[in-house]
């Protein structure tokens, strides 16, 4: 519908009005012959009829110009408002808004202050700094009773393994290592959930796995190796906590010097942590051991003797620890610990480093780089 008169409408018009006047060209004979009476007779009716026309014109605009006041008043109010029309606020309410609205300005960013990339928003997950209580064996207080340690772990199979047949292992055992599979990776398994941040503080996420009960996400600035611990709920995402152990940095080897965090697990209030790289013990013989830390007040209860602990993982066995530790050209164990102390209980010789450590039932399966162990669980 048209609000507006085009140029070319008005242009229509003055056509319309040019073809109903008089011709006014009359051939140069009749009018020499015509009568002058005659002449001003015709003269009059051009000039009455000009101005008949004229007044013509000019009312069709003003019921034009009418009609389409009229038709913009309709279209106005038939297209809806986009704002809530209410009584004008008194001076109070104007103030409130007013200091609303100051609130809601954007502040200029502290260049001090480190960016959180990748938290929830709204969640307070700064890291929780933890002090390393030295190298070697570290214990906070002796516990008030001591229990009996009645594990054993009796070896009932062991086999040479085609190094490069991991996967047909866990099938062929039915066995599960709950891992996330990292943003990018092209290998197969349970997709990391779009909620957990894949950096954090500036640190990218490296490798993250999961119990019944949490998300434990390994962030830091190397591939598969990192010293931020963050723990969200399994079933909600949310964020529970940030631990640093970056003061576990052992500063000794040129090539590694960082306990990254290799595996984690709660159980109770007890947060139990295996911190390692991959080196000789000659170079770093202070790395892969297992801390205890009590989540009441993060507090570090324990801390094993160094190199006990580089597997991808540790499995809890009643009131013990199973981890293992080996290297190229090393003496290769797997390791029963005191969960309550840290100390050592057994070392079981194995043919080389163990990789994964598996409970499933009664029977705890373990490979290595090139053997494969079944033990029987008896306690």
């Amino acid at each position: 519908m048209k609000l507006w008169v085009s140029d070319n409408h008005i242009q229509q018009k003055r056509s319309d009005v040019f073809r109903n006047m008089p011709d006014l060209y009359m051939p140069e004979k009749t009018v020499k012959k015509g009568k002058p009476g005659r002449h001003i007779a015709v003269i009059a009716i051009l000039c009455l009829s000009i101005m008949l026309t004229g007044c013509t014109f000019q009312h069709e605009k003003e019921e034009e110009h009418t009609s389409t006041s009229e038709y913009t008043d309709i279209e106005t109010e038939e297209i809806p408002s986009t704002e809530t029309h209410s009584e004008e606020p008194d001076a109070e309410s104007r103030m409130d808004r007013t200091d609303s609205d100051a609130v809601m300005e954007p502040q200029a960013a502290d260049p001090d202050t480190e960016t959180d990339t990748g938290a929830p928003a709204g969640a307070d997950m700064s890291p929780i700094h933890l002090e390393n209580p030295g190298t070697g064996y570290y214990l906070a207080k002796e516990p008030e009773t001591e229990e009996e340690h009645t594990l054993c772990l009796e070896q009932v199979y062991e086999k040479a393994n085609a190094i490069t047949d991991e996967e047909g292992w866990f099938a062929e055992n039915q066995l599960e290592i709950p891992f996330y599979v990292m943003p990018g990776s092209f290998a197969e398994g349970e997709p990391l959930p779009e909620q957990i941040p894949d950096s954090f503080h500036n640190a990218s996420l490296t490798q993250a796995w999961f119990d019944d009960s949490f998300i434990y996400c390994v962030y830091g600035e190397v591939y598969y190796e990192g010293y931020l611990l963050n723990l969200y709920e399994k079933d909600t995402c949310e964020p529970v906590m940030s631990l640093d152990f970056s003061a576990f940095c052992s500063g000794e080897y040129e090539y590694g010097e960082y306990q990254w965090v290799r595996w984690a697990r709660v159980d109770g209030r007890t947060l139990y942590v295996s911190l390692s790289h991959n080196t000789y013990s000659e170079n770093a013989p202070n790395h892969a051991y297992i801390t205890a830390i009590d989540l009441t007040d993060m507090s570090i209860l324990w801390k094993t003797e160094s190199l006990v602990s580089n597997a991808r993982n540790f499995e809890i066995i009643g009131n013990e620890i199973v981890c293992g530790y080996g290297f190229t050209a090393e003496d290769d164990f797997l390791y029963r610990i005191d969960r309550d102390t840290g100390r050592i209980l057994e070392q079981i010789p194995l043919a080389s480093q163990a990789y994964f450590i598996l409970q499933k039932d009664d029977r705890l399966f373990v490979r290595t780089y090139d053997t494969n162990y079944v033990f029987q669980i008896t306690r």
